[in-house]
């Protein structure tokens, strides 16, 4: 049985103040978190969501936004819904919401709610992906040429050895990522055990030995980070 777990919870450092709560904050009509519930809702095979939150404010604001969605679109049953507080790292809120998760959910989507494009189709196929054992994230091949320099000074004009790395190899990652709740369980307590810090979930499936595969969404699907992101929101959401 498929699950998703939906990170609502972010800090939101980067908007330096501008915008209260990124995933609340208007994108036309619309905002972020309600775009993404849209996607899920209307995604087949969901059993059950988890949503993580920040504190009890943010907490009464998103139950709100969520049942706006469900009635707009005439929903009156859906997956199960459960509401979890997340942690100071990602990977402590993606420990929370699979505790949340009852039993039987054997596999896990996990999408960031600052990506607001991702499209039901895409959730479905990540979902079949999964449903075979295998672990996937939606990722996009590298476009641009890599280059790494070894000195990391923040004066990047200093000129310093470089090296241009084969962007073939190379990939953008974003989400949903999923894989068997099994493999990510194993890898967050990996993770936990040796003091890691993952900077997304199939990072906790690699440590548990297990391969990704990429799935290239074909169309934006960019994350909400800091003010300016909004405009280009908007552009999408318009077109």
């Amino acid at each position: 049985m498929i699950g998703a777990l939906l990170l609502a919870g972010g800090s939101g450092n980067r908007m330096g103040g501008e915008t209260g709560d990124k995933l609340l904050h208007p994108i036309g009509l619309s905002n972020a978190f309600s775009l993404c519930i849209q996607a899920f809702l209307q995604a087949e095979g969901m059993e059950k969501l988890v949503i993580v939150y920040r504190d009890e404010t943010q907490l009464s604001r998103l139950k709100a936004t969520f049942n706006l969605q469900q009635t707009s679109l005439g929903m009156l049953k859906g997956p199960d819904i459960y509401w979890t507080l997340g942690g100071n790292e990602r990977q402590d809120s993606v420990r929370a919401g699979l505790q949340a998760l009852p039993d039987e959910i054997t596999h896990i989507l996990i999408h960031d709610c600052a990506r607001p494009f991702i499209r039901p189709q895409t959730i479905e196929l990540a979902a079949s992906e999964i449903s075979q054992d295998r672990a996937v994230t939606v990722a996009r091949p590298l476009k641009d040429t890599l280059r790494f320099r070894e000195d990391q000074s923040e004066n990047a004009l200093i000129p310093s050895p470089t090296k241009t790395l084969d962007r073939s190899s190379h990939w953008l990652i974003e989400t949903p990522q999923g894989a068997p709740r099994a493999w990510l369980e194993e890898g967050l307590s990996k993770a936990q055990s040796q003091k890691i810090l993952l900077t997304d979930d199939m990072a906790a499936v690699e440590l548990a030995g297990h391969p990704v595969g990429m799935l290239d969404p074909g169309y934006p699907n960019p994350k909400i980070t800091t003010p300016d992101d909004f405009s280009y929101a908007e552009f999408l959401l318009k077109s």
